[in-house]
């Protein structure tokens, strides 16, 4: 009887145990959780959203990040597509001007690389510096249609990758 006993005990004791562990542990985040800390929340919940389920439904300021830069690589590439298209009708000087634009995403997308790396060390000073060069990088394309008075066709992809940027120096101070 001693035996039987001691074993409800033991159950009794585990079942506390782990209804302690479950109330102690809050709800899991969501991306838009994470996101509402961010300079342009719901930018970073759509770009990031969208690759939620390749990270396997983990949420955390770092795999946010992650899934920002993974998006922001993507538009940067969609950038230099529309370099190609904006360049067939553009001026002489407009074309030598988005040249010059399609090597500065080629810029932004070897900074993202630095920042992957970045985040395999949990390094935010490094990811906010390769996001500071990435905005400068699509602030340079601006100024150089500035320069020769014309309306720049990559604007609408500057402005949202300058916001982007912004976006994974924010998520850098949370980690």
């Amino acid at each position: 009887m001693a035996a039987g006993t001691r074993a409800l005990l033991l159950a009794v004791a585990a079942a506390s145990c782990c209804s302690l562990l479950v109330a102690a542990n809050p709800p899991a985040a969501t991306v838009a959780d994470v996101c509402k800390g961010t300079a342009f929340p719901a930018l970073c919940t759509t770009t990031a959203g969208k690759q939620a389920e390749r990270y396997h439904n983990v949420v955390d300021p770092l795999t946010v990040l992650e899934m920002q830069v993974d998006a922001f690589a993507k538009r940067t590439e969609a950038a230099r597509a529309h370099v190609a298209e904006a360049a067939q009708t553009a001026s002489p000087a407009a074309r030598a001007k988005l040249d010059l634009c399609n090597n500065l995403y080629l810029d932004v997308l070897d900074n993202l690389g630095a920042c992957r790396r970045a985040i395999g060390f949990k390094d935010a000073v490094t990811i906010r510096a390769t996001m500071g060069m990435a905005a400068q990088d699509m602030q340079n394309c601006d100024e150089q249609f500035r320069q020769i008075g014309e309306n720049n066709p990559m604007k609408r992809f500057d402005e949202s990758l300058v916001e982007m940027s912004e976006n994974c120096r924010s998520l850098s101070n949370m980690i």
